[in-house]
């Protein structure tokens, strides 16, 4: 039986595929150009050590830094009934900004127990920028601290909406359980702190709560004690400009 040219060529072509499927592939020749000259060889060795370190003379954190205009934040609390005395200068305390509230009432007094209450202070080193938040709670009435959390919630929430900030979850969870809390969250200093009865003899101590937000400054990036000194300055010394068309 004869067999076509065509079919002889492709039944060839596959075997020849198979066969150098089969062969072993010599691995790919090295071709990286050699390595240069130590581009860092010609500095003193302690300098090099401090450029290939991998570890940083000093880690900054990154910190948040609450800038923009307080006086806004302290109208829209003003509008929301957190009646306050505005951004301005801090009294007796040159440099220093503050907006502090009035003694805010929450709840009416009943038989039993005394009004829910809250106080809040916003202070700046700076016009433009908050440093510090201190509130104040106090529920008498156990029934009526939802009333006073949100009341906080109002004012923290405020400020984190405007800046960007989301506030920890445990730091909520601390203030709606009047539980204490010392947290430190990208360079912000959160604390919550119950009252102790026995350190003030009050059975009842423990239904005022304190909370600070304390925005610390950033980190310097270097040690102020390793910059160096700059040599004398030379009266003598001179830029000479090669002439050309600027030097005209």
């Amino acid at each position: 039986m004869l067999v076509s040219l065509p079919l002889v060529l492709l039944v060839a072509a596959f075997a020849g595929l198979g066969l150098s499927r089969l062969l072993p592939v010599s691995p790919p020749q090295d071709t990286a150009s050699p390595a240069g000259p130590d581009p860092l060889a010609a500095l003193p060795a302690s300098l090099r050590r401090m450029l290939t370190n991998p570890e940083p003379v000093m880690p900054a954190r990154l910190t948040l830094t609450f800038t923009g205009r307080p006086a806004d934040l302290c109208d829209q609390l003003n509008a929301l009934g957190m009646t306050n005395s505005g951004w301005r200068g801090a009294p007796l305390m040159m440099g220093r900004y503050q907006c502090a509230s009035e003694l805010i009432t929450l709840t009416t007094p009943s038989v039993d127990y005394g009004p829910s209450t809250l106080f809040f202070l916003l202070r700046g080193r700076q016009d433009d920028r908050i440093d510090y938040l201190r509130l104040k709670l106090v529920v008498d009435d156990p029934a009526h601290k939802p009333v006073g959390v949100d009341a906080v919630e109002l004012v923290i929430g405020a400020l984190s909406d405007r800046y960007g900030w989301a506030v920890p979850n445990v730091f909520w969870r601390a203030v709606a359980e009047f539980e204490p809390l010392e947290l430190i969250d990208r360079g912000v200093r959160l604390s919550v702190a119950p009252e102790d009865p026995d350190l003030t003899g009050d059975p009842k101590a423990d239904r005022r709560l304190n909370i600070v937000l304390d925005f610390s400054e950033p980190d310097l990036i270097r040690p102020a004690d390793t910059f160096l000194k700059a040599p004398p300055f030379d009266p003598d010394w001179t830029v000479t400009v090669p002439p050309g068309p600027a030097a005209e």
